[in-house]
């Protein structure tokens, strides 16, 4: 677990220096931005296949499949054909897993952190977040669709500016990667709208009435997967701590809007009404009893609490600072604690021995 920690740290640390240096020397600050791509990146391209729930089963696809260009672009799999298009460019450099685990990491990284810089209030505490939240983890698991997460990250940019048209590409962009991601386009007008206890209370029973004709929605949502399908005959339930933590989370969020300040208003609604959409999901997956792996689709909406806890910070009065700021450090180590070394097979990490071989 201790690798992970000096991982956050140094992150951090190198992002709290970019964030004091933009304003005196923007090339000091871009130089450090490249050192925590390179360190994130290598940190994630570096692993073993032990290391991840679903390392094992993308390390040995790439390990095993020798396919030309148009062999791999033609090939019948239900592997989106962007990822599939990554494999090919990871082959030109080799065929051992640790190249398209390397070329996975840095596609992910370069969208989520071009996100990050454009949107965050605070790029130190964002990236933070983006850590401890399971963010930046999530393409040790589920590679395909941290690699959709990451473009959606980066379409994130053109929601906040209204611009439903490039919201549109980059989400269809990002469903080379995983189909998944295309819900979020008619979400579009319900992120945008302005929060109140009206829409609050509209989630809700939104929430409700999805829980009680359960069956009736999967049945749609086959319609657009086959794999929504499989999920409906699998039994393998949980997620009620990370429920919990969504709904409280979710609450505090929505406590703490009135003193937002005017000016980041706006911008903090369309977040809370995404991770409100995210923690909706879980709720939904948890009382319906749906297979767990369901949550995954909360993903590209509760990482907008990288963007929401920067506006919280910006907005509050001097005093109020220390007591919130206490409360954000200690659940967010106790969360990155819990989830590094019970959830998604991360713990213990391991340096993949092809790259200790190599050197």
């Amino acid at each position: 677990m201790t690798p992970y920690f000096i991982i956050l740290v140094l992150v951090v640390f190198l992002a709290f220096i970019s964030e004091n240096t933009k304003d005196k020397s923007k090339k000091i600050s871009n130089y450090y931005k490249v050192l925590i791509f390179i360190a994130l990146t290598l940190f994630a391209g570096f692993r073993s296949i032990s290391v991840g729930s679903d390392t094992n089963m993308y390390a040995n696809r790439f390990e095993r499949q020798y396919l030309s260009f148009m062999e791999l672009m033609t090939q019948h799999t239900r592997i989106e054909i962007g990822y599939r298009f990554l494999e090919y460019i990871a082959s030109l450099f080799s065929h051992q897993y640790v190249a398209i685990l390397l070329v996975t990491a840095s596609v992910v990284l370069f969208f989520q952190l071009k996100g990050i810089y454009k949107l965050s209030e605070n790029r130190a505490i964002s990236i933070f977040v983006f850590i401890t939240f399971g963010i930046y983890t999530y393409v040790f698991n589920g590679a395909r669709q941290a690699l959709a997460a990451g473009v959606f990250v980066y379409a994130i940019v053109f929601l906040v500016q209204g611009k439903f048209k490039k919201y549109v590409f980059w989400i269809l962009i990002a469903s080379f990667f995983h189909k998944s991601v295309i819900f979020g386009i008619p979400l579009y007008f319900l992120f945008r709208t302005k929060f109140s206890t009206k829409l609050f209370f509209f989630l809700i029973m939104a929430t409700v009435v999805v829980i009680a004709f359960f069956n009736v929605f999967m049945g749609y949502m086959t319609l657009f997967s086959e794999q929504y399908a499989k999920y409906q005959d699998i039994e393998a339930t949980g997620g009620a701590y990370l429920t919990l933590a969504f709904t409280l989370l979710s609450l505090f969020f929505v406590l703490i809007r009135p003193k937002i300040l005017t000016r980041f208003k706006k911008t903090y609604d369309v977040y809370l009404n995404m991770f409100l959409f995210g923690t909706m999901v879980y709720v939904i997956v948890y009382f319906s009893g749906a297979y767990i792996e369901m949550t995954r689709l909360a993903l590209y909406y509760i990482l907008t609490a990288m963007f929401i806890w920067p506006i919280i910070f910006k907005s509050l009065q001097q005093k109020e600072i220390a007591l919130v700021f206490v409360f954000f450090i200690v659940v967010h180590i106790f969360f990155f604690y819990i989830f590094i070394g019970e959830m998604a097979s991360l713990n213990p990490y391991i340096v993949n021995p092809q790259i200790l071989n190599l050197i």
